[in-house]
């Protein structure tokens, strides 16, 4: 099977071949139908360039066919540390290779000053650590009311680390969103997290077998 097979387009499939990844994972072939339909996702894999591809070609590819008319922040993938954000934002600067785009990435360490006049035009892709999205909300730089999908990288140490915050942030968001979560683990402190924020979820594990989340 191809990534073709699983309707992606041909821009993100030309940049999947030219990176090195010509054919979708066992795993992919599940995930990326179900991203592509707007279903909720509770995704158990290990982190890895599998887990990373896995949410950023379908994301991209609903970016690309829905174009609402506002400027405010669509996607916003949140991830524990700036060596994290910095993984993902390479990731999707891949996959835009041949798709007009815009992204960013805010975490601690990194001036305000040089990122607000990003933040002053809409972004299809904002990546950022919860205390410096938080930091950045709280001065009013930046609107998260119409995201339209929230991705949680390495979901059990945010869970760990930064709960407050995320607790916070989720409060920030609109109601009717998609939402992406991927953990290494599985603990009770992340069904309980997705149990209260999906709608109709979907947990996916690196195994043949996959259930609903209750």
């Amino acid at each position: 099977m191809s990534f073709k097979n699983l309707n992606l387009i041909n821009p993100i499939v030309r940049a999947a071949t030219e990176a090195g990844c010509p054919m979708p994972t066992e795993l992919q072939t599940r995930i990326i139908p179900q991203i592509l339909n707007g279903k909720d996702i509770l995704c158990c894999i290990p982190r890895g360039t599998e887990r990373l591809t896995s949410f950023t070609m379908p994301i991209l590819q609903a970016l690309k066919k829905n174009n609402p008319d506002h400027n405010d922040t669509r996607v916003l993938v949140l991830t524990p540390t700036k060596e994290t954000a910095l993984q993902i934002e390479e990731n999707f600067e891949i996959y835009t290779k041949y798709l007009p785009l815009s992204q960013l990435s805010v975490y601690e360490g990194i001036s305000n000053g040089t990122q607000l006049s990003s933040l002053r035009r809409r972004l299809d892709v904002l990546v950022a650590t919860p205390g410096k999205l938080l930091e950045l909300d709280d001065q009013r730089h930046i609107s998260l009311s119409k995201v339209e999908v929230l991705i949680i990288d390495d979901m059990e140490i945010i869970l760990q680390n930064n709960s407050h915050e995320l607790k916070r942030l989720i409060g920030k968001l609109p109601v009717k969103r998609q939402n992406i979560l991927f953990s290494a683990v599985i603990s009770p402190e992340v069904s309980t997290f997705a149990d209260k924020i999906f709608d109709d979820g979907m947990e996916i594990k690196k195994t043949t077998v996959y259930s609903a989340v209750s």
